[in-house]
C-alpha cells in the first residue's frame, strides 16, 4: 500500500510540475480566459483518470485512489467551471468505464458531490489555503459516508476509514505545500520576465524590449506599412534634479510615463530608452495625422502640472524628433538614427518643439 500511495503522490507532483512548465507564463485564476479554464478542467480530469488506474488497496477488496485531489486542484486554480468539468468527466469515467455496480454508483455520486461542493466553495472563499482545507474535508467526509453504507464489517470499516483518512490527509498536505512552492516559482519567473522587459521606474518598455518590438515590426513590414518613430527628451531635466532633488526627478519621470501612455493609442509602443529619453513607435497613424499627434503630446506635457513630493508643482517641456517610414526614411533600419537626428535638431534650435526629418 505504501508503494502504491507513493506512486500516486509522485504522479500528482510530476503532473503539477509539467503543467507548471506549460503554463508558467500564464495567470491561472478563476478569472482566466474561458479556454484556459476549460483546458485546466480537462487536463485535471485526465490526471484523475490516470490516478484511478493506479488505485490503492487499503484493505482486502477495499480500494481507493487520489482522484479527488485533482478536483481540488482544478477548483483552487480555475474556480467554479473548471471544478465542475473535472468532476463530471471523472464521474462519467467511473460510472461507464469501470463497471456499473452499486459501489461504482456510490463512487460516482461521491465525485459529483465533491465537485459541486468544491465549485461552490470557490464562490464564497477566496483564500487559497482556506479553500484547500475546506475542500480536503469534502474528500474525507463523502467517501467516509460511502464506506459506512457499503462496508458491513465494523472492524474492517474502522480500519478502512482510518487508513483512508491518513493517506488522504498526508497526500493533501504534501500536494498543498508543493503547489505553494510551484506558485512561488511561477511568480518569480513572471516577475523576472516583467523586469527584463519593463523599465523599473516608469513601467514602460525598457530599451531591451524596445529593440525586440522594433525588430518585430521591421521584420513584418508590408507595402502598406507606415511606421512612425518619435524620440522624446525632457528639456533641461538636469535642472529638475539639481533644484528639486533626484527623488522628485524620478517622480517626474514616472508621471511623464503615465502621460505618454494616456496620450497614445493602446497599440503604440511606448518605451523609456534611458535617462530622460523616451520613444513612441506608431504603426497605424496616417501620414497627415502624425505631426498633429506629436504636437498634441508636446502640448499636453507643457500644460501638465507635475506634482512633487512636497505638493508643489512644476511644468516641464519636451523636444520631439520624428521620422516616418517610408516617407522621411526609405530604410526601416535607419529610422532610429533619423528620429534621433530630428530630436537633436529640435534641441539645438530652441527645444519645446517637434522636428520631422
Amino acid at each position: 500500500m505504501i508503494s502504491e500511495l507513493f506512486i500516486n503522490a509522485a504522479v500528482i507532483i510530476a503532473s503539477i510540475s509539467i503543467g507548471n512548465q506549460i503554463l508558467i507564463s500564464k495567470e491561472i485564476t478563476p478569472s482566466s480566459p474561458l479556454k484556459l479554464r476549460i483546458f485546466f478542467g480537462f487536463t485535471s480530469a485526465i490526471l484523475g483518470i490516470i490516478l484511478m488506474s493506479y488505485n490503492i488497496e487499503i484493505m482486502p477488496k477495499v480500494i481507493m485512489d487520489l482522484r479527488n485531489i485533482t478536483i481540488i486542484l482544478s477548483a483552487t486554480y480555475c474556480g467554479f467551471l473548471s471544478a465542475l468539468i473535472t468532476g463530471l468527466i471523472l464521474a462519467l469515467f467511473r460510472l461507464f468505464f469501470q463497471g456499473l455496480t452499486f459501489p461504482s454508483i456510490m463512487a460516482t455520486l461521491n465525485i459529483l458531490m465533491i465537485a459541486i461542493c468544491c465549485a461552490v466553495t470557490t464562490k464564497f472563499t477566496k483564500n487559497k489555503m482556506l479553500q484547500w482545507v475546506i475542500m480536503s474535508m469534502y474528500t474525507l467526509i463523502f467517501p467516509t459516508i460511502t464506506f459506512i453504507i457499503i462496508i458491513n464489517n465494523r472492524k474492517l470499516l474502522i480500519e478502512t476509514i482510518v487508513t483512508y483518512w491518513i493517506s488522504t490527509v498526508v497526500t493533501s498536505v504534501l500536494v498543498c505545500f508543493y503547489i505553494q512552492y510551484i506558485d512561488l516559482l511561477r511568480f518569480s519567473y513572471q516577475r523576472y520576465q516583467q523586469d527584463s522587459a519593463k523599465d523599473y521606474r516608469t513601467g514602460l518598455n525598457n530599451v531591451r524590449q524596445f529593440d525586440i518590438e522594433f525588430n518585430r515590426i521591421a521584420n513584418g513590414l508590408t507595402d502598406k506599412s507606415i511606421i512612425t518613430m518619435l524620440f522624446i527628451d525632457i528639456d533641461h531635466f538636469k535642472k529638475v534634479n539639481d533644484i528639486h532633488g533626484h527623488k522628485n526627478g524620478d517622480k517626474v519621470l514616472e508621471d511623464l510615463g503615465k502621460l505618454l501612455l494616456n496620450s497614445t493609442n493602446s497599440i503604440d509602443i511606448v518605451s523609456r530608452n534611458g535617462g530622460e529619453e523616451f520613444s513612441v513607435i506608431m504603426t497605424d497613424c496616417p501620414q497627415d495625422k502624425i505631426l498633429d499627434v506629436a504636437e498634441r503630446i508636446r502640448r499636453e506635457v507643457q500644460e501638465h502640472k507635475f506634482y512633487l513630493s512636497d505638493d508643489q508643482s512644476i511644468n516641464i517641456t519636451i523636444s520631439i524628433g520624428v521620422a516616418i517610414y517610408p516617407f522621411t526614411v526609405n530604410n526601416i533600419q535607419e529610422i532610429v538614427e533619423k528620429a534621433d537626428s530630428a530630436l537633436y535638431e529640435a534641441k539645438r534650435t530652441g527645444r519645446n518643439k517637434v522636428v520631422v526629418l
